[in-house]
């Protein structure tokens, strides 16, 4: 068991409920439409991190459930966030036992892809609903948060670490 499986095992429930709680309130915010674009997907980010983690505690029924609950607040059609946050819940879940030895790089590439994934599922629903499609603008995001990992990753470490001292 490495040092920071350590730091995440007596990790209380509160920290992993409030950080989703804020991510979900963030990617909630009403942005101007070029500006949400370069947004990254704040609760996506946090469900990943913390489903690679804490398995135990965040899966794919939550990611369902924090999905739901972005197709509400959002106004998408019902099930679209939900059906792309457990695909991307799912490949990080399958590979999590290398993720977790990887460096923050190699973790940041893998994070990419199951952003890409989800927001391929996000434009593909939207399409099939609408008709339309959303535009090129939407894989902007999975860039920005695989650039902003490694700094969650060590934020959250922080935050760990100084909540058990």
């Amino acid at each position: 068991m490495t040092e920071v499986d350590s730091l995440h095992r007596h990790t209380r429930k509160r920290l992993i409920v409030l950080s989703l709680v804020i991510a979900l309130f963030l990617d909630l915010i009403p942005f101007p439409q070029p500006l949400a674009a370069c947004l990254p997907a704040f609760t996506a980010m946090m469900t990943l991190y913390w489903s690679l983690h804490r398995p135990q505690n965040i899966g794919i029924g939550m990611a369902f459930v924090l999905g739901l609950l972005l197709d509400v607040g959002i106004g998408t059609p019902f099930g679209q966030h939900a059906l792309g946050l457990m695909a991307a819940v799912y490949l990080i879940e399958q590979n999590r036992h290398q993720m977790l030895g990887y460096s923050y790089t190699y973790q940041a590439l893998t994070i990419f892809g199951s952003l890409m994934l989800m927001t391929l599922i996000l434009v593909v629903v939207h399409f099939f609903s609408t008709h339309h499609f959303s535009g090129w603008n939407l894989f902007v995001s999975p860039f920005i948060s695989a650039l902003l990992w490694p700094l969650l990753s060590k934020f959250m470490l922080y935050l760990a670490y100084s909540r058990r001292l």
